[in-house]
């Protein structure tokens, strides 16, 4: 199935009928939000490992402001690149939400959760990474602090993308604990992609490896919210 392929009827509901088309659906989600999370978190690592290497680790107050904004252009990167592979499946089965849309909520949302990520490690833990910090963490620690940052921050996401969709399903209250779910997982493959490199490691080692924490988170979250929007694909409003 082509990316522009319609399995949804006219009026914007879902042919749930078509049970047969339902996991490649769910395939092509877990893709999408893979693929989206590898190049977002890619040129999100990208920026910051530019900022280092320009300016130096934030010390004063401008210095952090000015990374804080930096970060917020990259989660902005982050959830256009993100939106656009979700809407080309998303819109197979919701026709009537539109690309824009998608899209304002998903950045909407993924600058928010960087400003909200990125504070504590610049203002409290003096300016350093936040995979850093969390890499001194051991063990359990480390994943259970991963699980619950995703999952405040997914359902966070969640909350903002199930604004476009809420008209189109009546489970698509779902959506919101559906993220939480699935960034709690996601969100401990992106920190320790962020947490492996050390001040030692080469920037271009530092991209790969946020990228690759990004592809695997991005299909942990695809694979949850995946199974949930097949949910909502099948019972339209």
């Amino acid at each position: 199935m082509s990316p522009g392929t319609q399995i949804g009827s006219g009026n914007g509901s879902p042919l749930h009928k078509n049970k047969g088309l339902f996991p490649r659906l769910w395939r092509q989600w877990a893709l999408a939000c893979g693929l989206g999370e590898f190049l977002g978190i890619a040129g999100a690592a990208a920026i910051a490992v530019g900022h280092r290497l320009l300016l130096g680790e934030p010390v004063t107050t401008e210095d952090k402001l000015l990374n804080l904004f930096l970060m917020c252009l990259a989660g902005g990167i982050e959830g256009t690149i993100l939106a656009t592979f979700q809407w080309r499946v998303l819109s197979q089965v919701f026709q009537q939400v539109g690309r824009r849309q998608w899209w304002a909520y998903t950045v909407a949302a993924a600058i928010l959760g960087w400003l909200l990520g990125m504070m504590p490690s610049l203002f409290i833990n003096d300016g350093g990474e936040a995979g850093a910090g969390m890499a001194e963490l051991s063990g359990w620690a480390f994943f259970g602090m991963a699980g619950l940052l995703g999952l405040f921050l997914g359902a966070l996401f969640g909350y903002f993308q199930w604004l476009p969709l809420k008209p189109w399903s009546r489970r698509s209250i779902e959506w919101i604990p559906a993220n939480a779910l699935g960034w709690a997982a996601g969100m401990i493959f992106i920190f320790l992609g962020a947490s492996l490199p050390d001040e030692q490691t080469h920037w271009a080692l530092i991209v790969v490896s946020g990228a690759l924490g990004g592809i695997l988170g991005g299909m942990a979250v695809g694979a949850v919210t995946g199974f949930f929007l097949l949910r909502l694909a099948r019972t339209p409003t």
